[in-house]
């Protein structure tokens, strides 16, 4: 297991493949496995790495407060400790705002971004979910905590499917999950507010949305895209905020050109 000793957390990442670095980041209450799909069709190409975020599975489970910088400030660590000058950002909700506060302070290490379910703002019906959420985790626990986010991230159909998967799931997050990190980041997530920075990232970027995305409609990924500079935005259709999982293969579609288009551009 590959770990980054920072001063005060080990920071988990797994790394496979060569060529180019793909960093990869998850979002709020997941970790490195969500990206189990996309990886095999990555590594072909390039050098992947996924992280854990700081309070999530492997990596350190430190004390509270958490923010967007001090996330960034992790990645930015892990970027350097492996001499990676420069690579591709692929964020998933939460993990899209953590890269956009990178973004803001190091464009120089990107050679694209690609935001998958973000967000950048919060708008009321994020916020009532957000809160809903913290106060089941507060007062049920991790358990009804998984459940009630099941809903919000895939589609009716996906869940049918993979029910036993999600049972298999939910046993074993259950027993590496620290409740205080959690609810840091929750609290992190009703803090961000990037409308303003937009504006100022200059890097070829790619939004990918859901259509059946009730957690982070498309409407976020639109703000996103309008005010980045190199903005551009696709959506795909039957899948939900979670559609990394639910469709691999068709999100890796939509990313191979546009890796290879962002490498040329920014050499």
């Amino acid at each position: 297991m590959n770990f980054l000793k920072l001063e005060n957390c080990d920071l988990y990442y797994q790394e496979t493949g060569k060529g180019d670095t793909v960093v990869l980041v998850h979002g709020m209450g997941s970790d490195h496995t969500a990206w189990g799909g996309l990886i095999p069709l990555l590594q072909t190409n390039y050098r992947v790495l996924a992280v854990d975020l700081r309070g999530h599975g492997y990596s350190c489970k430190t004390p509270g407060p958490y923010s967007l910088d001090l996330f960034a400030t992790d990645l930015l660590m892990l970027l350097e400790s492996l001499d990676i000058g420069k690579a591709h950002f692929l964020g998933h909700s939460l993990g899209g705002a953590v890269l956009l506060k990178l973004a803001l302070h190091h464009p120089e290490k990107m050679y694209s971004l690609t935001f998958i379910s973000s967000f950048a703002r919060l708008d009321s019906p994020l916020e009532k979910k957000l809160n809903t959420l913290l106060k089941i985790l507060s007062e049920q626990g991790y358990e009804a905590f998984f459940d009630a986010c099941l809903p919000l991230t895939y589609t009716l159909e996906f869940l049918e499917e993979n029910q036993e998967s999600f049972s298999l799931i939910k046993a074993t997050t259950s027993q590496m999950v620290s409740l205080t990190s959690l609810t840091n980041t929750l609290q992190t997530c009703l803090q961000i507010d990037l409308k303003d920075d937009l504006s100022e990232i200059d890097v070829p970027s790619l939004i990918i949305a859901g259509c059946e995305d009730t957690f982070t409609p498309p409407h976020h990924g639109i703000f996103i895209r309008n005010n980045l500079k190199k903005g551009k935005m696709v959506t795909m259709e039957g899948v939900g905020h979670n559609l990394l999982v639910e469709q691999p293969g068709k999100t890796y579609s939509l990313l191979q050109d546009f890796l290879k288009e962002s490498r040329f551009k920014t050499d």
